[in-house]
């Protein structure tokens, strides 16, 4: 249960494909939410999602599990406690790149990795000029580039996009227009925030300031307002 009336909680659950770093990528975080004051907790096991009391009463969840499937009453627990209030955030495959088989996740989440170029590749973030909600996550940040994998993602419009990229056509690419795709954005699942960022596919992305501060504000964002 929560500590008090001042002070939240959050659950970093990491684990899945190693090639991502989960303990690596979310020990960068973990002081952040700290200092904000939040008592935070990590569990190595997707069971945590079946002890249901202990997810709804927690305000933050940081999803950081590539490669992972939840079983039916751990993906029930968690969209049950995230529409009940429960924030809910990630990075990369962490949080888009695993759980395929899992609709009313992925639903949540609003968007399923799909594929990147091979590499790692120079690319412009484009941040959007005017959101029309939850433009405290990236308020004063300009444009900025990154050389890291440019994911390729299947989404949906109830997404608030705060920053996005472009994939321009190559003489052999199968389309001719340059298609526009989401990098961060947040999303209301019932009275629960989400949060999510495509960057991060390893700690060094981290170290580019734009992405490392966007992805601290949205975990900060995510999380249950206090009472």
């Amino acid at each position: 249960m929560n500590a008090g009336a001042s002070t939240r909680t959050a659950l970093v659950v990491r684990g899945g494909w190693k090639g991502h770093d989960p303990v690596g990528t979310t020990e960068r975080f973990i002081p952040a939410l700290r200092s904000a004051g939040f008592i935070v907790s990590v569990a190595e096991d997707l069971a945590v999602y079946d002890d249901a009391e202990r997810i709804t009463a927690t305000d933050l969840i940081v999803h950081c599990w590539s490669m992972g499937s939840l079983t039916a009453p751990q993906e029930a627990n968690l969209v049950a406690a995230v529409r009940a209030g429960t924030g809910f955030a990630g990075w990369h495959g962490g949080v888009i790149g695993t759980n395929v088989a899992n609709p009313a996740y992925l639903r949540m989440v609003g968007a399923r990795f799909l594929h990147h170029p091979d590499g790692f590749v120079d690319h412009t973030i484009r941040i959007d000029p005017a959101p029309t909600a939850d433009a405290e996550i990236t308020a004063g940040l300009q444009d900025f580039r990154v050389c890291t994998e440019h994911y390729w993602v299947l989404s949906d419009s109830h997404s608030i996009e705060l920053a996005h990229s472009v994939f321009e056509p190559a003489p052999e690419s199968e389309w001719a227009e340059p298609v526009r795709m989401p990098v961060t954005w947040t999303r209301r699942w019932g009275a629960g925030r989400v949060f999510v960022c495509t960057l991060g596919h390893q700690v060094s992305d981290f170290d580019v300031p734009e992405t490392a501060e966007m992805i601290r504000r949205g975990l900060l964002w995510a999380a249950r307002p206090r009472s």
